[in-house]
């Protein structure tokens, strides 16, 4: 028997993955106080947030919180 296939307005079962998003809002407020319009640049700050390598995290409240300290080397929790 076929799989069903899913026509957009309801979950099938078994389908595709779902997308995994990431947004940060204190990231989106950085990038809008230092005008970042560039696509490239604005995307790839959230790329590099998402895997743990924020532009801002020297500056940002939530990612010093986020820091475990394992030993003497602190790490960052990657969620994604």
């Amino acid at each position: 028997m076929k799989r069903p296939q899913s026509n957009g307005l309801f979950e099938v079962a078994g389908g595709q993955e779902k997308e995994r998003g990431f947004c940060c809002m204190k990231l989106i407020t950085f990038l809008s106080a230092n005008n970042v319009t560039d696509w490239d640049e604005w995307h790839g700050a959230h790329l590099s947030a998402m895997s743990g390598r924020c532009p801002y995290a020297s500056q940002c409240p939530i990612h010093e919180r986020t820091i475990a300290v394992v030993g003497r080397r602190p790490i960052q929790f990657i969620l994604f």
